[in-house]
């Protein structure tokens, strides 16, 4: 329990001590296995992970599930960061196209795992280690390309002992393109990493910053059944979304000594996204976009009246949080305290512009006309315990972790035509406690038990679609 094992999270398992089953990749055993695919594609030669990617191809939208739960029900983590959308809970890889290029480690924990804060994990939980520190000035450059006009470009530069013997710096640049298997299927992702990291005498600070763009064509309307095995038939798709969107992730690491068996772990982070959905839509009536500006119609009339119009759906949200942690041990005693504090806000809105019907720029104008609009915030503070006990001379390890979730979250929707402008609050308090035990068999072999329990706050859609004016909170 003691030296370099203190650096390590209490979220993070450790093989013969940590009673869940997990897997680690090394930064090694990662550019081995990494080309240019989404990180679900890589991840998923893991035991119990399935992925796919809507181009066919592994690049732009792709997903994963671990034992059969999808990424809403999935902790992830970069350095601590939560990555899960405060409002879905989903987890959209391609915001970040190039995240394993700085990958140090990866692990999975498959189960309810050993997450202490974040989102609640049914499934399992993905932490994701991003590199800083060489022992060498690196400089790469690597291009690649791959069928349907897949290309990647990165360069990245490592400072190694260009900045002295206790400040290291890391740069990348990436760009990832591909027209994807699916026809109208394309992905542009950009990506930026910097960090910084500083050894002082008693604590290390690191700061990172992740940015990330995306701009993706969707095509999500399917084929007959009959195509599925006609390898020409099968990639055929309309041009129909465009998604766009910039995701800039900011954060503080703090970890050292404040006395002989006291440590302090801190996290600090910032996260702001910002971007849209596009699709041209035909036949589309009055009713559902609120484009009686003159209120001159009844609701019957609007429901039968017909444009065809381009509409986007806009996301600007942004969250912060703090995660101090607070590690005291003996020789045969860890125990963990710490509290995570986020909160988050999202304003929703959505716009319409090149209507069919020329009468309708008239009344509501030659520029985007904003249909609905919501604001949604969040504020969580998760309270964690972990106690590690492995009495010496003993072949067994026990572990306790105890969680306390506390959400408030309120949804103020702006009354725009049809929408009834709801004003709707929630509070939500779980906890959540888990035990284990790990038995060492031998130097090789170890068995572990273990029993938890997840409980975690719906999906705001879940509740009310507020983007549609039909919808009524349940």
């Amino acid at each position: 329990l003691e030296g370099d094992e203190i650096n390590v999270s209490a979220s993070r398992a450790v093989l013969g001590v940590t009673p869940v089953s997990f897997s680690n990749l090394s930064a090694k055993e990662i550019e081995t296995r990494y080309s240019a695919e989404d990180a679900p594609m890589v991840l998923s030669t893991e035991p119990g992970i399935w992925s796919y990617s809507e181009s066919g191809n592994g690049t732009g939208y792709s997903y994963l599930s671990i034992r059969g739960f999808d990424q809403s029900r999935i902790s992830v983590m970069l350095d601590g960061v939560p990555l899960n959308d405060n409002e879905s809970h989903q987890v959209y890889w391609v915001d970040h196209g190039d995240i394993l290029a700085d990958a140090q480690n990866v692990q999975i924990q498959r189960g309810i795992g050993n997450s202490l804060y974040g989102s609640s994990a049914f499934g399992g939980s993905i932490n994701v280690n991003s590199q800083i520190a060489s022992d060498k000035r690196e400089i790469d450059l690597s291009i690649g390309s791959g069928e349907w006009k897949t290309k990647r470009y990165r360069t990245r530069y490592r400072s190694g002992k260009d900045l002295g013997e206790n400040l290291n710096m890391t740069l990348r640049v990436s760009n990832i393109s591909s027209d994807g298997y699916r026809n109208n299927h394309s992905s542009k992702q950009n990506g930026m990493f910097f960090g910084l990291e500083h050894l002082g005498a008693r604590f290390t600070n690191q700061f990172r910053a992740l940015i990330g763009h995306e701009n993706t064509q969707l095509s999500w309307d399917g084929i007959h059944m009959n195509d599925i095995e006609d390898r020409a038939k099968r990639r055929l798709g309309s041009k129909a979304y465009t998604d766009d969107f910039l995701q800039q992730v900011y954060s503080v690491n703090t970890y050292g000594k404040l006395t002989k068996n006291i440590f302090l772990r801190n996290v600090s982070y910032l996260v702001i996204g910002k971007g849209y959905y596009e699709i041209a839509k035909s036949g589309q009536n009055y009713y559902s976009y609120n484009l009686d500006g003159n209120n001159q119609y009844t609701d019957l009339q609007e429901q039968n009246m017909l444009t065809d119009l381009l509409r986007r759906k806009w996301i600007k949200n942004n969250y912060y949080g703090l995660v101090p942690t607070f590690t005291w041990t003996s020789d045969q005693l860890r125990v963990d305290i710490g509290v995570e504090m986020r909160f988050y806000t999202g304003d929703h809105f959505g716009e319409v512009t090149n209507f069919s019907n020329p009468t309708l720029y008239s009344t509501l104008g030659e520029d985007w006309y904003r249909y609905y609009q919501y604001l949604a915030k969040k504020n969580s503070i998760t309270s964690f315990t972990h106690f590690l006990w492995h009495p010496q001379n003993q072949p067994f390890t026990l572990t306790a972790d105890f969680q306390s979730q506390k959400h408030h979250w309120t949804l103020n929707q702006k009354t725009i035509g049809h929408a009834s402008g709801h004003s709707l609050s929630a509070d939500w308090d779980f906890f959540n406690p888990r035990l284990g035990m790990v038995w060492a068999i031998g130097d090789s072999m170890h068995v572990f038990v273990n029993w938890g329990k997840s409980q975690k706050e719906p999906a705001d859609n879940q509740i009310i679609q507020a983007d549609d004016v039909w919808s009524a909170p349940v």
